[in-house]
């Protein structure tokens, strides 16, 4: 479909096909596309999209890169931003405009932060997030009860992005965020709204693949003192070193006891944590959500919505069974990052999931058979 027969004007689209992807720039709302990428997660950000169709020679005034814009799919958004980049190509046959953007909170991964200060102590880590996020334009939203959560102490570095800032201070906090359909973020605990249904094999499955990995896991993770005092002493013959490395421990190590392999991380521990509380949930969450990233489920599915006609959506709970995969399981896993695709092969769903206890600072996946992944898989 050409582009041009399908301008019209926002509040004229209500109609508007429940899967019909649409960008409103302008006061317009543009469809007839006839590729579609769109990548949304919660260890994403920004979220994403790439919009492809032909178009006569003169149609690229109406998508200038550098506008405002809103993604849609019938009348719901999904990404709301900015269109970085128009791209024509000309072949012998046709003219093809190409159209990539992002969610709005691309300024925060690339822009350096500002503050009057560097040096933060008992601050609320939502108050800070939306110091940071304020002069975007971006508002924070909370899921959760999250509000009251206090980091003691914490230092920004000069050129780091704001990204970089709420990164380290949800990881010490033991939080999620990402962005909302919005344009805005959310930061929370993990989700727990379960979708109106999930993937079965020889059902609404086209492809899976599930992963069991021990890429990026290690055998025990230590916080330890911003001091290396205890280490300038030469280690004796009987190993006194070991000794010292315990004295720069704040807490006893957190264990991923499926790491055979003698696979230590250490991992700076925040100066005035009373009792080092949230230094021992930081290292547990480590654990936990490297363990998660190695038990991995991707589907392709023919829909973008679960029975409910809800739009697949990061940090929601779905149900799985693939019994020729030995993955047939009551637990539900997390959807972590949804991709809508549409090309010439049709509409699909990329889904990537996870154990939800990835995402939790509670040491409940020590014991491998708390994982409905492994459990299902321990039989292989």
């Amino acid at each position: 479909m050409n582009i041009g027969t399908t301008l019209s004007n926002v509040l004229g689209a209500s109609n508007a096909n429940i899967n019909n992807v649409t960008i409103d720039v302008n006061g317009k709302r543009l469809s007839g596309w006839t590729r579609v990428s769109i990548r949304r997660g919660i260890e994403i950000m920004p979220s994403t999209f790439e919009l492809e169709c032909t178009e006569s020679i003169d149609q690229a005034s109406a998508l200038p890169e550098g506008a405002s814009c809103i993604i849609r799919i019938g009348l719901e958004p999904v990404i709301t931003g900015y269109i970085l980049t128009v791209t024509r190509r000309l072949t012998a046959n046709e003219h093809i405009l190409s159209v990539q953007g992002t969610s709005k909170t691309t300024d925060l991964c690339e822009c350096s932060a500002k503050f009057s200060t560097y040096q933060f102590n008992n601050v609320p880590v939502i108050d800070l997030i939306t110091q940071i996020c304020k002069p975007y334009g971006i508002g924070v939203k909370t899921v959760g009860n999250v509000e009251n959560i206090v980091i003691p102490q914490f230092a920004v570095i000069l050129t780091e992005t704001g990204y970089e800032i709420i990164e380290r201070m949800t990881r010490t906090a033991a939080l999620l965020f990402y962005d909302d359909t919005d344009g805005n973020i959310i930061v929370s605990k993990v989700g727990s709204t379960m979708a109106a249904s999930g993937f079965v094999e020889g059902k609404n499955v086209e492809e899976v693949s599930v992963r069991r990995s021990m890429a990026g896991r290690f055998s025990s993770v230590d916080m330890i003192l911003q001091t290396m005092a205890p280490l300038q002493v030469f280690p004796s013959e009987d190993h006194n070193l070991a000794q010292q490395m315990k004295n720069l421990s704040v807490a006893p190590p957190a264990v991923d006891p499926m790491v055979k392999r003698y696979r230590p991380l250490l991992i700076s521990a925040e100066m005035g944590d009373a009792g080092y509380q949230v230094a021992q949930q930081r290292a547990q969450w480590e654990v936990n959500r490297r363990f998660g990233r190695s038990q991995t489920v991707q589907v392709v599915t023919d829909s973008w919505r679960d029975q409910s006609r809800k739009l697949w959506t990061p940090n929601t709970l779905a149900p799985v069974s693939f019994p020729t995969l030995k993955v047939n399981t009551n637990n539900k896993l997390l959807i972590c990052e949804t991709v809508f695709r549409l090309g010439n092969d049709g509409t699909h769903a990329e889904i990537t999931l996870m154990p939800a206890e990835a995402f939790m600072p509670q040491p409940i996946v020590l014991n491998a058979a708390n994982s409905g992944v492994v459990q299902a898989m321990a039989g292989e």
